[in-house]
């Protein structure tokens, strides 16, 4: 991760606050994570040999909402955070999980990696911690230079045409978030800028329909109220609404816009 005036110890500070009070409980963190899951396998369906990059490895050092350990195995999987701590947190429990996943801290504007390094670049909500535009462009432009050319970036971003985004807002009215939220872009202006930046944009799609991001407390209200049987009906629910992913309605209801690009 990285963010205009907030560099390694702002996001090493947040690391310790954050461990073992994260954000996500269990379940909530599955459904994210298995929505990750199933975009990388529909839109990279074969990742066996292939060398892919995620960009920053917060799920990874404190989550259950983590894919990078959870991906098919058979060929590189790295990842990188602008904190040290993160990325050895990160590297901690990689190898828990007995994952073949190389975390490292790197900063996503300069990264430590010759040109055409990867085939398949995966950047979750990572870009949407800039001040401003700009840091999103140049961070893309970085990303174009390490795929190699037919490689596939999958890209998330905070939508802002979304529901999520608008409760977001008001919540931040009563209680601050637990760290920095920069700028983003809705679904036509990544499409802009990845084009720009020299990616042809081959499909588009929006993610997590439930208000995910802004469930968990009430997920662990839920247990203390009804036990484990009313947090488990939640989940399901939250599980079948990420069909609303088919509809017309997708980029009101998904929190996150996400992109697959390729490098010509």
């Amino acid at each position: 991760m990285s963010a205009d005036g907030s560099g390694p110890a702002y996001w090493d500070g947040i690391s310790d606050r954050l461990t073992g009070h994260y954000y996500h409980d269990a379940t909530i963190g599955r459904i994210k994570r298995d929505a990750h899951l199933r975009l990388i396998a529909r839109w990279c369906p074969n990742l066996a040999g292939r060398c892919l990059l995620k960009t920053d490895l917060f799920e990874e050092a404190h989550g259950p909402d983590q894919f990078l350990f959870d991906l098919p195995r058979g060929g590189l999987r790295a990842g990188i955070d602008i904190s040290p701590l993160i990325a050895r947190r990160a590297r901690i429990r990689a190898a828990e999980a007995g994952a073949p996943a190389a975390p490292l801290a790197a900063d996503v504007l300069a990264l430590p990696f010759r040109a055409a390094a990867f085939d398949v670049i995966v950047s979750n909500s990572t870009l949407d911690h800039f001040a401003d535009a700009a840091g999103i462009s140049a961070a893309l432009a970085e990303l174009h230079r390490v795929l190699r050319p037919g490689g596939i970036l999958l890209i998330t971003l905070d939508n802002p045409r979304s529901l999520s985004y608008l409760a977001g807002l008001l919540k931040r009215r009563l209680r601050p978030d637990p760290y920095f939220l920069g700028h983003t872009l809705s679904r036509d202006a990544l499409v802009a800028t990845l084009t720009r930046v020299g990616f042809r944009v081959t499909d588009t799609t929006a993610i997590l329909h439930g208000l995910e991001n802004h469930s968990s407390a009430a997920m662990r209200l839920a247990a203390r109220v009804g036990g484990p049987r009313l947090p488990a009906a939640i989940g399901a629910l939250l599980a079948a609404v990420e069909r609303l992913e088919a509809a017309p309605t997708r980029y009101v209801t998904g929190a996150f816009v996400a992109a697959r690009a390729v490098k010509p």
